[in-house]
């Protein structure tokens, strides 16, 4: 997905996952490794894995221990061999990674005027 088509702002956190799935050669993979950015979404992983664009992948919250079922929407080229894969979870997860994405929540309420 796009950067200009990203449905809610992605925040700079680090999260430590899981990753599971099946490569390009069709062959399992497991994979500890980290989200760069989290949205009320999906994120941005860093991955050694090579995956394609629609593959479908398990992220596991190592925090939480829960589980999600995610698409590969994007794939950039990272360092260190590491690509960066944009996903987006299949079934809505709002909670999945435990933190408000309601700007709302983000910025102090309004001042009302005194009298």
């Amino acid at each position: 997905m796009g950067k200009g088509l990203r449905r809610s702002k992605r925040l700079p956190l680090q999260v430590p996952v899981l990753v599971y799935g099946r490569d390009v050669d069709n062959l399992p993979f497991h994979e500890p490794a980290r989200m760069l950015s989290l949205n009320q979404n999906g994120g941005l992983l860093a991955l050694s894995a090579s995956v394609r664009q629609g593959y479908t992948i398990l992220v596991v919250n190592r925090t939480t221990v829960e589980e999600r079922e995610c698409r590969v929407v994007s794939i950039q080229v990272g360092q260190g061999g590491k690509r960066l894969i944009g996903i987006e979870f299949v079934q809505p997860a709002p909670d999945f990674w435990r933190i408000s994405f309601n700007p709302q929540s983000t910025r102090p309420a309004p001042s009302k005027p005194c009298g």
